[in-house]
């Protein structure tokens, strides 16, 4: 039986669609990687640093902070200016701007140089990954969006994997070489593959499909007309001022569901090494378990971002998945004194978080004029990125009060299952219909 004129467009379409994902995406997972390591190498770096420059923690936790007051301010504009000049100039700006003040890190040796650099590393790292989320909407269609917002989120999740190891390795076998420390090393180690990342971004990506030139004029026009049928049925304009976006209550609503969902990934990043100390895990076997979350997070955001983009529904996929974290958070509280199974408990939460963050990102695409849409991500992280404020001290609040996690880890539960009822019920339409 010959395949009809329309599944043919389909595949020809899928292979299209594929070309342009193995073409951007693999560069753009590598830099949301060395993004993770460059604004957490602290925490590994600080085991040395504390000793060596005669460091309080009080000294580190001000420092962490400021990282994400700096981001916070600079997060709006740095997207509104990419817009403007396009994602390439904006990976370059960003990405070696940021490279060189990871890797000034290592000359750090008062509390204020720390504190300058730590805020300077948020300031210049503002942007990226909003950025990266608005420059796929004009590439990928919203029901092709799912699959490769998750593929590029991959890349803060599967960090983790890679991050204790290099800085183990690091501070281990290069302290002392040529006169640095190891935490020098791994600042250096760490900052630099960020610059020649921007260089490469700068040369290897495109702005937009029409200036790609490793796309044929007739892919090029296939793209753009997918796009706008996109628009058209999304009922999102290609028009309308780039300001709309602070008065869009559906921005505003995406951005506390944003923040609901990151308090919990921010809570199990700062956190889970300390809750799985209380497991009785000691810290080899806390490094091998700390795999096993991630990586179940990475491949369950892959199979449900496909699923979504199969089916093309976002609110219960949102909604099942955040609910899923939340069970997985509440059942950790159940078998604490079970390693094993609460590890497992565990992997469902990354399983449902990692998810239903990655599914929330393809939803602003969909509503927001184009000119409104790099602001609204901006403004939507923003939002979201206060939790990386909140949670970690509000987890270290609670369990100082009530000496474990239990209470916290309800909470994060709540704050998941609240995101999921705004999703269902709160968002209005078109995003619960159609996104």
């Amino acid at each position: 039986m010959n395949p009809t004129p329309l599944a043919g467009a389909a595949r020809t379409d899928d292979a299209l669609f594929r070309r342009i994902t193995w073409r951007l995406v693999p560069l753009l997972f590598a830099c949301y990687v060395f993004n993770y390591l460059d604004r957490t190498n602290v925490g590994y770096a600080q085991l040395q640093m504390k000793d060596q420059l005669g460091f309080g923690d009080a000294v580190f936790g001000l420092g962490a902070g400021i990282f994400f007051i700096g981001y916070a301010l600079f997060e709006i504009p740095s997207n509104w200016l990419m817009a403007r000049i396009g994602m390439r100039t904006t990976l370059l700006r960003i990405m070696g701007l940021w490279g060189l003040a990871s890797a000034a890190m290592l000359f750090v040796s008062t509390p204020l140089q720390f504190y300058t650099l730590r805020f300077l590393i948020g300031v210049f790292e503002a942007g990226f990954a909003p950025g990266v989320l608005y420059y796929l909407t004009l590439w990928f269609p919203s029901h092709r969006r799912a699959q490769v917002t998750a593929l590029f989120f991959m890349g803060y999740s599967a960090a983790p994997i890679v991050a204790g190891p290099i800085a183990g390795l690091t501070m281990t076998y290069l302290n002392g070489v040529g006169s640095l420390q190891g935490w020098q090393w791994l600042f250096l180690l760490e900052g630099l593959p960020s610059v020649l990342l921007g260089i490469a971004a700068f040369f290897w990506l495109s702005d937009t499909p029409a200036q790609a030139d490793w796309l044929t004029g007739e892919e090029k026009l296939r793209v753009q007309q997918t796009l706008d049928e996109d628009q058209k049925i999304c009922g999102a304009s290609t028009r309308g001022p780039a300001a709309s976006a602070w008065r869009d209550g559906r921005v505003w609503l995406l951005g506390l569901m944003s923040f609901l969902v990151i308090l919990g990934i921010y809570a199990l990043s700062f956190w889970q090494p300390t809750l799985m100390q209380t497991m009785g895990l000691s810290v080899l076997e806390i490094g091998f378990y700390s795999v096993i979350p991630a990586v179940v997070g990475i491949a369950a955001t892959l199979v449900i971002g496909r699923h979504s983009d199969r089916v093309r529904e976002r609110r219960w996929h949102f909604a099942i998945t955040a609910a899923l974290g939340a069970l997985g958070l509440s059942l950790t509280t159940v078998f604490m004194h079970n390693a094993p199974l609460a590890v497992a408990c565990l992997a469902l939460a990354s399983a449902g978080i990692s998810s239903a963050f990655a599914i929330l990102w393809t939803v602003p695409g969909t509503l927001l004029s184009k000119p409104a849409a790099a602001t609204g991500i901006a403004l939507i992280t923003t939002l979201g990125g206060c939790a990386g404020v909140v949670a970690p001290v509000l987890v270290g609040y609670l369990k100082a009060a009530t000496g474990n996690f239990t209470l916290s880890l309800y909470l994060l539960s709540g704050a998941l299952l609240l995101s999921a009822l705004l999703m269902l019920f709160a968002l209005p339409h078109p995003a619960r219909a159609r996104s």
